[in-house]
């Protein structure tokens, strides 16, 4: 199984975390409207297709709230957090995050032995 996919979506599809916008009905964004357009956005950040986005639920029109997504796209699932960054009126900016993605590991200092 190639690791490549889910590397490549970490750096292009959060090069700097997707940011939407999405219209509220009843002060959250809908889950389906949420759904297209993470898959719209990822698209559009990896260059490829995503074959679909599955949200927990609606992503309540509140700074922080937030909600899980998995996508999957070519065969592999990726683990997603959306989380509403701003909300002015009736639309909700929001960030996307890989959860999925492994953070390069800062190297720990080596202990210097002490001798006597």
């Amino acid at each position: 199984m190639s690791r490549r996919l889910p590397a490549a979506l970490a750096a292009a599809a959060l090069a700097a975390a997707l940011a939407g916008c999405t219209a509220l009905g009843d002060r959250s964004v809908p889950r389906s409207d949420l759904e297209s357009a993470v898959e719209q956005l990822m698209e559009e950040q990896a260059g490829q297709p995503v074959e679909s986005v599955s949200c927990d639920g609606d992503l309540a029109g509140e700074v922080d709230a937030s909600v899980h997504c998995t996508a999957t796209v070519d065969g592999e699932q990726v683990g997603l957090t959306v989380t509403a960054t701003d909300v002015d009126g009736n639309d909700v900016r929001y960030e996307v995050r890989n959860d999925t993605a492994t953070p390069t590991p800062t190297p720990t200092p080596t202990p210097t032995p002490t001798g006597g």
